[in-house]
């Protein structure tokens, strides 16, 4: 059994894909797959997960949720349009995430803005962690069921107040 500060160690230990790791070139949808399997790996839960799949991909077509696909490849910034897709859907629903990323951007802007929030979540992630070991110092001792209960309770509150935030953003957004 993993203690709080191996659970609080790993949680902040995440994957990330930068700009950087994406081609300048157009991707079939198998390298879009492998690229985000092989990038976000650090960010499953178990090695069996997926974090992307084809119909997904497909399902965010449909909805308008990325650019129109040209032939079988995808862009640049359609690549950029999806991985900013696969980090809103962890805490929003469909309908706000495609008001922030539906149709087409100014040139690059998906790529500028993933860039700035990478950014952003790189500032914010040790202050985070520094905060949560500071505040649930006493968390060390995971021994009981209930306490368990207690932190993770305490822990959903704390990501649903920042999910409203975000939500909050969301809404009062400029209509694109």
């Amino acid at each position: 059994m993993k203690t709080f500060d191996e659970i609080l160690s790993a949680a902040f230990a995440d994957a990330d894909l930068s700009a950087a790791d994406v081609p300048r070139i157009d991707l079939y949808m198998d390298q879009i797959l492998t690229l985000v399997d092989e990038g976000l790996a650090g960010n499953k839960r178990s090695a069996e997960d997926k974090l992307l799949t084809k119909t997904m991909v497909n399902n965010y077509s449909k909805e308008h949720l990325i650019m129109p696909v040209k032939g079988k490849k995808y862009s640049r910034e359609q690549v950029m349009q999806l991985l900013c897709i696969l980090t809103l859907k962890q805490q929003l629903a469909l309908s706000d995430i495609k008001r922030l990323v539906a149709g087409e951007g100014a040139p690059g802007g998906f790529e500028r803005a993933y860039g700035d929030a990478l950014a952003l979540k790189n500032r914010l992630r040790p202050k985070l962690e520094a905060l949560l070991r500071e505040e649930l110092s006493d968390a060390s001792g995971l021994e009981s069921r209930e306490r368990a209960l207690a932190l993770a309770l305490a822990l959903a509150g704390a990501a649903t107040e920042l999910r409203r935030v975000c939500e909050g953003v969301v809404e009062n957004a400029p209509e694109g």
